[in-house]
């Protein structure tokens, strides 16, 4: 039984990745919705290169990602794997990179931005070296 559980974890390590990624994109999505605009509490991310669309599409496009995530993992697609895992990390990586440059410089949320940035990139390159379609029969 634990041998089975253990083969099945280590099968779907991915997928619990991918969904912390998922986790992380609604977080900051919501948190530039909701929290107040005030002086101590920038918001990096709708400044500097971002400034091309305005306030709200931004995190209307982390939530986008996040729920096309969500969906894609839990219908277990790698095509829609593959395109939220792009959007992701293309999120993540311009949201990274303006933190970066135009918000708190080397801060340690950065770390966070470039993590859950390599999670998607690292799905994305499984996905087209065709890696996980080997493991895409024996799902859960």
């Amino acid at each position: 039984m634990v041998d089975r559980i253990c083969r099945q974890l280590r099968m779907h390590e991915h997928w619990f990745a991918e969904f912390w990624s998922m986790l992380f994109l609604f977080i900051v999505g919501f948190y530039g919705l909701t929290v107040p605009r005030t002086e101590l509490l920038r918001d990096a991310y709708t400044h500097g290169f971002l400034r091309v669309l305005p306030d709200g599409i931004w995190q209307g496009l982390f939530i986008m990602a996040a729920t096309l995530q969500c969906a894609a993992l839990f219908r277990e697609s790698l095509c829609g794997r593959g395109i939220a895992s792009f959007m992701g990390a293309t999120l993540l990586g311009w949201g990274g990179l303006n933190v970066l440059f135009y918000g708190y410089g080397w801060h340690f949320s950065l770390i966070a931005w470039i993590f859950f940035a390599a999670i998607n990139l690292t799905a994305l390159s499984r996905i087209l070296t065709g890696i996980e379609s080997r493991f895409l029969g024996k799902a859960l």
